[in-house]
């Protein structure tokens, strides 16, 4: 398996002797072996090292030479001359000075990147490392998408929240921003609970611009992650003092309304099926008055072909009215998982009116055992009809 380019770039950088910095690269004096000439072609691919060098031998200047033209005898006693780029900046590998230098660039801070080099300190952090400022670094990109989230549910981009007044932020930060852990899971938790979706954003954007709107835009990213336990605090309390003041007229109002609207869309599930349902013995009809009484000529007759034509006919508009109603089980049986999932949660969210919530499920569950039977009865029918007509096509050649 082929290492990391910032593995390869801490081999090099380590090994280099007398190292010197400066505007763009760093320069050193490095003994070469095979193992730091494969490194040292690596990172020539990827334009962080020139891959020609000035080199001496025995103390004296020998001119300079590319690895590609060396065998490993002429490393013998050899000391090349080595730049190596001070920066390198990809999607998911970076090389720099430090921490400060990283989080100065927003797509960094958005999108962590977990491959990292620092030649200030030679720190290498990559997935697995135990570094606590690393792993605060990787969780920064929850924090962004909960701003992000909240400011496209106001329609302002992914960094601007508006709520009586715009709350921009910049998404720069110090490495002593680093020494605070994030934790946003009771945010998250609470922004995925089914009711009250609408009334917790705006309650959440509310703390938000109530904790940081006297802050500078420029400082408001790095005080929310020094002080987010607090902003958590916060939006707990505020969405327990909502619900406590939650009345349960509300309550009665929003499960009355919510049983409308799954009766509703229960019964719409056979009611999609009804013209269907009527053009079934109306077809029938037309078809089994086609069927005629078999003349002399037996069944390589032309009647025996137009009979045979009308039963097939018959049997494929049935087979296709058949399997449409029982698919409409399975539309049924996904209205019924989602409206006992939020009528679950209401009961639990509101005892004191546990008993009317069931009742109102349990119509629900009724209008949804009546939709099955009527689908289950309309499928009894189609091949009742069937049958009628198989009787007839059966009958003109009795």
């Amino acid at each position: 398996m082929q290492p990391h380019i910032t593995e390869v770039y801490a081999r090099v950088f380590s090994a280099l002797k007398d190292r010197k910095a400066s505007h763009d690269e760093f320069t050193g004096f490095l003994s070469i072996t095979p193992e730091l000439e494969k490194d040292l072609v690596f990172l020539c691919d990827e334009g962080i090292t020139s891959g020609s060098y000035d080199f001496t031998k025995d103390g004296k200047p020998r001119g300079s030479a590319n690895l590609g033209t060396l065998i490993p005898a002429n490393f013998q006693d050899c000391v090349f001359e080595v730049e190596l780029s001070k920066t390198y900046i990809k999607p998911d590998s970076v090389v720099c000075a430090s921490w400060s230098d990283l989080l100065k660039d927003e797509t960094k801070v958005k999108k962590p990147v977990k491959h990292i080099f620092f030649t200030d300190s030679s720190i290498l952090l990559s997935p697995g490392s135990t570094d606590a400022q690393y792993i605060n670094y990787l969780k920064l990109s929850e924090a962004y998408k909960f701003i992000k989230e909240l400011a496209e549910s106001t329609e302002g981009g992914d960094k601007t929240i508006f709520y009586e007044r715009p709350l921009s932020f910049e998404f720069t930060l110090t490495e002593s921003d680093l020494t605070h852990p994030i934790d946003l899971d009771a945010l998250e938790k609470l922004m995925k609970k089914d009711l009250h979706q609408e009334a917790i954003a705006c309650l959440i954007c509310k703390e938000l611009v109530s904790f940081l709107k006297d802050i500078d835009i420029k400082q408001r990213f790095s005080y929310l992650i020094q002080h987010m336990s607090s902003l958590v605090s916060n939006v707990l309390l505020s969405y327990q003092s909502y619900v406590e003041s939650y009345t349960f007229d509300k309550v009665r109002k929003e499960y009355l309304e919510k049983k409308t609207e799954y009766i509703s869309d229960i019964h719409e599930v056979f009611n999609t099926m009804a013209t269907k349902l009527l053009s079934l013995p109306a077809g029938i009809w037309f078809a089994t008055t086609q069927i005629n009484q078999m003349p002399t000529g037996g069944l390589e007759s032309m009647p025996f072909a137009k009979n045979l034509t009308v039963l097939i006919t018959v049997a494929l508009l049935v087979i296709l009215l058949v399997v449409s109603l029982i698919d409409q089980f399975e539309v049924l049986k996904v209205h019924k998982s989602e409206y006992s999932e939020v009528f679950d949660e209401l009961k639990g969210s509101f005892e004191e009116e546990a008993t009317k919530i069931q009742e109102a499920k349990d119509r629900i569950d009724s209008a949804y055992t009546k939709v099955c039977i009527k689908l289950g009865f309309a499928i009894f029918a189609a091949l009742v009809l069937f049958g009628l007509t198989l009787f007839l096509f059966c009958k003109a050649y009795a």
